[in-house]
């Protein structure tokens, strides 16, 4: 599958994973209810890649046919004041959209990596300026059994917010530290450390920097914020005793701790709009619940969802990403490369032609072997080529090989890398016994040599009359909807 296809595929499956979890939040559930929903919409996200690794291929498409003609005119060759050829006319080459949206991709994770820096920078600075406080929550901290008391320290400004794996702190801004309301607001951060959010939050907020280009991600992740802090929410009520007094507090502390920054830890999530007033209305409002039928619902959509992400992971195993097709076998054992992909003067004619593959040389009925996994497209006679197999190995690049002796696939065959797939021979337009192989994105023949991981000989010899003709600047590639006059070698 290319870069685009498991992007748009993201896209779509996080939304249909948005919507889902929407739905069965319509049906009322309890807060911890709905963030285990929003927790599985999460990690579904994330399943069909996961499922990737483990499941046997499925392949959904075959690359389109590559056009039948081993070599064309692509180049205008004319005489200088000389009487030297040179070349007038060459192919452009452009960026694919494979590179353009994986460069783009790449970019937004750098992105999201220096922001999660610049959090963490920022977060060591307002700690910095944090001072001692004489409040504690020692007796919450008993009452929700954590074994270590959290210490408490006093900020000029912002929201109050809970840090430190081993050595946990409050802090809490000095609007709110001498007020009553603080006492609500540190039963509310032991809560927080009592359920283990310090852990479970940057995992949680992954789901949108994996998926930072999808709008569907960004919601799950607010939700999730949002529930998280609606559990936490109910467990302090209820810690506290008093509903009211601690729905007072939320207020006071939405009123003078506005947040001065984002920050990567366990803090008061208020800055979504109305988000304080779906808290308190949470919190205050005995609204009637329908476990059953939730359960119900809850369960059919699991089922749904775990096979649609296997199939995904399926999908995504059968196809490799287009550039980034894994080479781990060389073509042939041995070889000499007798003609390089280019410009050349044709060994039969004698014209300058474009040579859209590369010759390598050996005894006839050497094993040509697969160099990375790939479905056989054809296995047939073809003018000029002789006997030749299209190896499709993503849904873009195509192996052509062609001159062989012998063809042991058949269309329709799936390969792995090693496997034998014939035999070299010279059953086309040749001048002697060798490999003609020619490598394909779309309707652009590439250098086999040129591409990255291929090997195309484990001994390979160079001879010295294979590079294309010195006067010419050869491109990697050559594009075929510019190639006329079919000219087979």
């Amino acid at each position: 599958m290319s870069v685009l296809g498991l992007v748009f595929m993201s896209v779509v499956w996080t939304g249909i994973l948005w919507l889902g979890a929407e739905a069965l939040c319509r049906l009322r559930p309890t807060p911890k209810q709905a963030q285990a929903i929003w927790r599985a919409a999460a990690a579904f996200s994330v399943l069909p890649f996961v499922a990737a690794l483990f499941m046997p291929a499925m392949r959904v498409a075959a690359p389109g046919l590559i056009q039948e003609a081993p070599m064309m005119d692509v180049f205008m060759v004319t005489p200088d004041a000389g009487g030297d050829m040179v070349l007038t006319e060459a192919a452009t080459l452009w960026p694919s959209v494979t590179s353009v949206v994986l460069a783009v991709l790449i970019a937004g994770w750098a992105a999201r990596g220096v922001f999660w820096m610049m959090g963490q920078w920022r977060l060591r600075q307002v700690k910095a300026s944090a001072r001692a406080s004489d409040l504690s929550a020692a007796g919450w901290a008993r009452r929700l059994g954590l074994k270590r008391a959290p210490d408490v320290k006093v900020l000029t400004g912002g929201t109050p917010f809970v840090t430190g794996l081993l050595k946990p702190v409050i802090y809490v801004p000095e609007a709110l530290a001498g007020r009553e309301s603080a006492h609500p607001i540190l039963a509310h951060e032991c809560v927080h450390l009592a359920r283990g959010d310090l852990k479970a939050r940057p995992f949680e907020r992954l789901v949108a920097d994996v998926f930072w280009f999808s709008p569907f991600a960004w919601g799950i992740r607010s939700a999730l914020d949002y529930w998280r802090e609606a559990v936490v929410d109910e467990d302090a009520a209820r810690l506290t005793g008093d509903k009211i007094a601690y729905a007072k507090a939320l207020t006071e502390a939405a009123r003078f701790a506005r947040p001065i920054v984002r920050l990567p830890v366990a803090a008061f999530i208020l800055s979504r709009k109305g988000s304080l007033k779906m808290r308190l209305t949470d919190l205050l409002t005995e609204t009637p619940r329908r476990p059953k039928r939730f359960g119900f619902v809850a369960l059919l959509a699991g089922v749904i969802a775990v096979p649609l992400a296997l199939a995904q992971g399926a999908v995504m195993k059968g196809d490799a990403v287009p550039g980034s097709v894994v080479y781990s076998h060389a073509v042939l054992d041995k070889a000499k490369l007798t003609s390089a992909f280019g410009a050349r003067f044709d060994p039969i004619s004698g014209e300058v032609k474009v040579h859209q593959g590369v010759d390598l040389a050996e005894e006839i009925g050497k094993p040509v072997f697969a160099p990375a996994d790939g479905l056989v497209q054809s296995a047939a006679e073809a003018d000029g080529y002789g006997k030749r197999i299209d190896l499709a190995l993503d849904d873009e690049t195509i192996m052509r090989f062609a001159q062989l002796s012998e063809m042991l696939v058949e269309e329709g065959d799936q390969v792995r890398a090693g496997d034998v797939i014939g035999k070299l021979g010279m059953s086309g337009r040749a001048t002697g016994p060798h490999l003609h192989l020619e490598l394909w994105r779309g309707k652009t023949a590439w250098d086999p040599e040129a591409e990255e991981g291929l090997v195309l000989a484990n001994a390979l010899r160079i001879m010295p009359d294979a590079a294309a003709w010195e006067k010419m600047e050869t491109p990697l590639s050559v594009d075929a909807e510019e190639l006329s006059s079919p000219e087979v070698d």
